[in-house]
């Protein structure tokens, strides 16, 4: 925080703020009157002030400790999570002119306007406030026109509190730099209405526009001079604040972790004389432009008998509930309040009115309990204050039953011991787990529109208040592919299935999550490192690497949560002999941080392939048999390694056609999604000891609702049959159907091709041997999210038109005769009308041995008659297939007899 240079007042300036305009006189003597005239007239405000005790008037008695609370909360913490002891009218100290010589207040209705103890005028009962761990405060100023210029004073109605704005910035900006660790939250209202008990704005300012200015000159370091916009040079405090909260334009759409703010003070909300908030300054959320959201804050005052303090504390009670999603049954409409652990809330205990002061409201009398005693029995479990937070509830209460959050609670007269009670609420869960990254393949990636299982085991985590931060090189799903012509292969590659680190802006780290994931998360909780089709053997190299990248950033992972083998087993046949790969993966790990903590995942059985891969069951068994008896040994007491039974969450019966848990009997569904995130959980809970409890499963998790395809459109002139549509989000593929509708224009629609990753559709050799030249074809286009008439969408509108393709033909004269280690290919240049354009040639090998006939492909020159592919194992069975591509596209292939190397 930058040096700021303070004005300090003399003594005569300070007798001089203490002898206000004659208007603010006025005020206070009608306020006597009043007093006076209650007092006569038998009504009895209250009884005798409590005496100080540990929830009353006795701010000194809280801990030395909480002097630095937040220092030890760690950064990731959103402040919404907190639990912040505040003051209400933090310096409402006076009722009447106080004597400027000894300090002290004077006045009978001190009694009516003081809400906090008064150690020092000028704002220095803040710093006894700070000290005691309050972080929360709520200020109500004056618009004054003195030597100085246009400044703030510090009213509780009509009464003057012998402060100014000046002493709370300054109190404030001593205290942070003192403690950088911690944040002020503050709370600014414009006090003066110029109603009879109320004070006076300086003649011809008391408008919201001149608040606005007066507030932005603190800000901006002038001083306005109270002829026209005139101003002088003053100290500035806009570096005090977090910037998002004092933009004066907008507010700020998000609450800020506590990393972000230390040091600082957040605006919550700048109201004027009539609640409402000015739209320009403070949290949105809490505080939406024009008034507060009674939904996150409670501050029903109005209190008018010593009866009534009951009332007043079920109002704080029932805040309390919908702050940590408790609801009574009992009481309409708290049910279907739904938890929202990201919003702040903010809670008044204070309150007072004709018959009754703040200090009875909150210290109580011989024969009423007071708020703030109310609070302290709950937080306590005494007295059976809040029995719908503790074990033993009865059937009335739902929801969660921790009481592990208070949002801010403003206070009058608040005890020492409880402003302890309120920050032991803020314990946090493994503070020392920090930095946490996934490591995985498509089922931790996930597809654009999935929420994924990160996402609901950080959410997890954030309703345990664990603040954990997810980190890794990525950061979103798999992007849907735009629709864009095919692509020929690269010259020289072996498109071998196994996927290269992706680089910046590559689409298929880019996707984006549900809509209705929490934006905190797509902020700054959904960094990773899986991607789709990788493999534990290819990923033995990259996680030294990566973790010294993130390392070189400060942000070491402390835990890795690992998902990773299915495709070693299922594409490359690969069984317990896996094991010996993944002990390498931990110790590349170990090397970067030798205290990193794993959870490995075992694999999940899938769906049954048929004989498309009849021993994958085996080999998953296998694999996880050999890892559970191993990774036990793999623990050091310094790098612990856990084994979480994904198998058994996703519960897939390889022989069965369907399972409950997957979209295509593989990939999480949203039920599957918490299925992981609860095996994950349940190690880090029992192991690690994080939260008070492992993951919950919901009782249903709804799929997601699909549009249907629009913007259809026919090309003919390319590949025959191209047509396109508008994306749809949260599709994972799109069915195609066609027909021929030359002859007959009620044809058959042909059998589905499914599987389509991009809107848009060529027709091609893959999936059948038209389209024929000059033959009219109709085509339409479902959206599909998984297995299953409820993950797709209904079918679009049909387009129609002419196949006219300009593909070259088939390379003649193919033959591949297999060698000790290799296999040698010859084909020929077609000769018809559209090979003149030939680019390149695509090679297709297709291993018929290895599980799901896996596939390479190899691009070769225009000018190319003859490959030699290496690479190839002896014993298994090759078929090799060549495409010519020419300017419209990928020709029609010719195929080789099987043949087998050595």
């Amino acid at each position: 925080m930058e040096m700021i240079t303070v004005i300090r007042q003399t003594r005569s300036s300070r007798r001089s703020l203490m002898r206000r305009p004659a208007m603010v006189a006025r005020s206070t003597v009608l306020g006597v009157l009043l007093a006076l005239l209650l007092s006569v007239s038998g009504v009895f405000l209250s009884a005798t002030p409590a005496r100080a005790n540990d929830y009353y008037s006795s701010i000194t008695e809280a801990s030395a400790a909480n002097v630095d609370w937040m220092s030890r909360v760690p950064d990731g913490t959103n402040l919404a999570w907190l639990s912040v002891p505040g003051t209400h009218d933090s310096l409402a100290l006076c009722g009447d002119t106080p004597d400027p010589d000894t300090g002290r207040c004077s006045g009978i209705i001190t009694s009516i306007t003081q809400t906090q103890e008064n150690h020092g005028f000028s704002a220095k009962t803040l710093t006894t406030q700070f000290d005691a761990g309050i972080r929360a405060l709520d200020i109500r100023v004056r618009v004054d026109k003195g030597d100085e210029g246009l400044k703030f004073t510090v009213h509780h109605g009509a009464t003057y509190q012998y402060a100014n704005f000046t002493d709370v910035l300054k109190a404030t900006y001593d205290f942070l730099s003192d403690h950088p660790g911690e944040t002020v939250l503050m709370n600014l209202k414009a006090e003066c209405t110029g109603s009879t008990f109320s004070c006076k704005d300086a003649d011809g300012f008391g408008t919201d526009e001149w608040r606005k200015k007066i507030f932005d000159s603190y800000l901006d370091g002038r001083s306005y001079t109270g002829d026209g916009d005139e101003s002088t040079p003053s100290t500035a405090w806009r570096n005090l604040f977090w910037g998002p909260s004092v933009t004066g334009k907008s507010q700020s759409s998000r609450v800020p972790t506590l990393g972000e703010v230390r040091g600082k003070v957040v605006l919550l909300g700048y109201r004027n004389t009539g609640g409402g908030i000015f739209g320009g300054y403070g949290l949105e959320q809490p505080y939406p432009s024009g008034g507060s959201n009674e939904e996150y804050v409670q501050d029903d005052f109005e209190l008018s008998t010593i009866s009534d303090i009951d009332d007043k504390w079920e109002k704080v009670r029932a805040h309390l509930r919908r702050t940590n999603g408790t609801w009574d049954g009992s009481r309409p409409g708290e049910k279907d309040h739904e938890y929202e652990q990201d919003a702040l809330y903010l809670n008044y205990t204070s309150g007072s009115g004709a018959g009754v002061h703040p200090y009875t409201v909150a210290g109580g009398t011989p024969t009423a309990t007071g708020v703030n005693n109310f609070l302290i029995q709950c937080l306590r479990a005494e007295k059976d204050r809040c029995p719908e937070f503790y074990a033993g509830r009865d059937d009335r209460f739902g929801g969660r039953s921790d009481l592990d959050r208070m949002g801010v609670m403003m206070m009058d007269f608040p005890g020492g011991r409880l402003i302890d009670e309120i920050i032991a609420r803020n314990s946090v869960t493994h503070a020392d787990i920090r930095d946490v990254m996934v490591v995985g393949d498509s089922i931790s990636h996930g597809y654009e529109g999935d929420h994924t299982w990160r996402y609901r085991l950080w959410d997890w985590a954030r309703s345990k208040k664990w603040p954990a931060t997810f980190v890794g090189p990525y950061r979103g799903t798999v992007q849907q592919a735009d629709a864009q012509p095919p692509r020929p292969p690269v010259l020289g590659e072996s498109g071998d299935g196994e996927p290269t680190e992706p680089g910046p802006g590559d689409p298929r780290v880019q996707g984006e999550y549900a809509n209705n994931a929490n934006a905190g998360f797509s902020a700054g909780g959904s960094a990773h490192y899986a991607l789709w089709g990788r493999s534990l053997t290819r990923t033995v190299p990259t996680i030294k690497p990566v973790m010294q990248e993130l390392k070189a950033k400060g942000r070491t992972p402390d835990l890795l949560l690992v998902e990773l083998g299915f495709n070693d087993i299922g594409w490359y046949g690969a069984g317990a002999d896996l094991v010996g790969t993944m002990k390498k993966f931990v110790d590349n790990a170990r090397a970067v941080n030798p205290n990193v903590r794993i959870v490995l995942a075992n694999v999940p059985q899938r769906t049954t392939l048929g004989d498309a891969n009849p021993d994958l069951p085996q080999r998953i068994s296998d694999y996880n048999a050999a890892l559970a008896k191993a990774a036990p040994g793999w623990s050091t007491s310094a790098s612990p390694v856990e084994l979480a039974d994904l198998d058994k969450a996703m519960g897939c019966d390889p022989k069965a056609t369907t399972c409950a848990t997957t979209y295509d009997g593989l990939h999480p569904n949203a039920r599957g999604e918490y299925r992981i995130a609860q095996a994950f959980g349940t190690v880090l809970h029992k192991e690690f000891g994080i939260g008070a409890a492992a993951p919950d499963v919901p009782d249903s998790a709804p799929g997601r609702s699909l549009a249907t395809p629009s913007g259809m459109k026919f090309d003919g002139t390319q590949q025959g049959v191209t047509a396109t549509w508008n994306k749809v989000f949260g599709a994972h593929t799109y069915d195609v159907q066609w027909r021929d509708v030359t002859t007959d224009s009620n044809a058959d629609w042909q059998d589905v091709v499914p599987g389509v990753s991009a809107p848009r559709y060529d027709m091609s050799w893959q999936f059948t041997d038209q389209p024929y030249d000059g033959h009219t074809y109709e085509v339409r286009v479902r959206a599909v999210a998984g297995d299953g008439a409820a993950n797709r969408s209904s079918w679009s509108s049909v387009v129609r038109g002419k196949a006219a393709p300009t593909t070259a033909h088939r390379p003649p004269g193919l033959t591949a005769t297999a060698g000790a280690g290799s296999i040698d290919v010859r084909w020929s240049a077609p000769t018809d009308s559209h090979s003149g354009s030939i680019v390149r040639y695509a090679v297709w090998v297709y291993d018929k041995s290895t599980p799901m006939n896996h596939s390479r492909i190899i691009g070769y020159p225009a000018s190319a008659r003859s490959a030699r592919i290496t690479g190839v194992t002896a014993g298994h069975e090759y078929v090799i297939l060549v495409c010519a591509w020419n300017a419209s596209g990928e020709g029609k292939p010719s195929m080789s007899d099987t043949v087998v190397p050595g």
